[in-house]
């Protein structure tokens, strides 16, 4: 790469936009990109096609990787149906339009796995279309789902670059914690450590503990995603996986054992499972970008409780 080239993180002071900063100056990407942030929607609102479509342009912006997301744990999905939506929606819009006027080289989009058909347990790429997203997850669901469509419409009809990337569910430093926005992991987290520090005996678990989850640690996701910035300008839809998954009860047990938390979990079979099994199963990534996993649960837990402990004083 003779020059450098201008890379825009969009949603860089979330939960994954955090890690891949981290990750992009550890590994030195600044060699090849200059870095610019849009932090949030306080930094600039992506949504407003006019203010976006300036700030690409002034800064001549040739790489995206769009971090930015609504989004929220189950419960959260169910209480905003309609924002989940169209938010996201308008987002996915704004930035495929955008990206084809200014002529972005190539514009990466990591997907929710909750975008496969909700009757899947095993998701592959070829099965990526054959039903509607679960129930529980529907309206963000479709949303994701219409950036890989999105994808291959600029790709065929304006030559958009975009590698739209599905993702297992990714947990470590900087997520969400508390229940209504988390994922279930950062959940348990959350009120596992509460129930240590103030001496509780039990913690309630959401359904009844058998749905199984895969986990990607984050620094292994962003690690991914740098990895698409070396794709030719081609339309990509790929899943980041580790092809094996957990129950939540196990992973309940898991977090237990490095907070040092002898309690009881109870089981509020009230709340819905969601999704009964969900394992991203990845077959590319190490042929397009020579990536594989390099974290393993049990680290990941140990360094997401290590992390969580130290800034809440638990």
């Amino acid at each position: 790469m003779s020059k450098k080239n201008n890379l825009l993180l969009i949603g860089s002071h979330g939960f994954l936009g955090k890690n891949l900063v981290n990750l992009f100056y550890k590994k030195n990407y600044d060699k090849n990109f200059n870095l610019f942030e849009i932090s949030g929607k306080s930094d600039l609102d992506i949504t407003d096609k006019n203010e976006f479509k300036k700030f690409i342009s002034s800064n001549n912006i040739s790489h995206i990787i769009n971090s930015a997301a609504y989004v929220g744990g189950i419960g959260f999905g169910y209480s905003n149906p309609a924002d989940l939506l169209s938010k996201n929606l308008n987002m996915a819009h704004v930035l495929f339009e955008v990206s084809a006027q200014e002529k972005v080289k190539l514009l990466i989009n990591p997907i929710s796995n909750c975008a496969y058909p909700g009757n899947l347990t095993r998701y592959e790429e070829e099965l990526f279309w054959e039903g509607p997203p679960h129930d529980s997850v529907f309206n963000y669901g479709i949303a994701k789902r219409a950036f890989v469509a999105l994808g291959k419409a600029y790709f065929d009809q304006y030559e958009l670059a975009s590698a739209n990337v599905v993702m297992s569910n990714m947990f470590g430093p900087y997520d969400h914690f508390e229940e209504v926005r988390s994922h279930a992991l950062g959940a348990l987290v959350s009120k596992i450590a509460d129930a240590k520090k103030n001496n509780k005996e039990e913690v309630i678990i959401w359904g009844d503990g058998s749905p199984i989850r895969e986990w990607l640690y984050v620094e292994d996701g962003a690690d991914a995603l740098l990895r698409c910035l070396n794709l030719d300008e081609k339309d990509y839809f790929f899943n980041i996986g580790v092809n094996k998954g957990i129950t939540i009860i196990d992973l309940a047990i898991l977090i237990a054992k490095h907070l040092s938390w002898n309690g009881n979990f109870v089981f509020d079979k009230s709340k819905p499972n969601g999704v009964s099994e969900k394992t991203v199963i990845d077959k590319f990534s190490k042929n397009l970008i020579n990536w594989s996993p390099s974290t393993e649960l049990d680290e990941g837990i140990k360094k997401t409780v290590e992390w969580y402990m130290e800034i809440n004083n638990v």
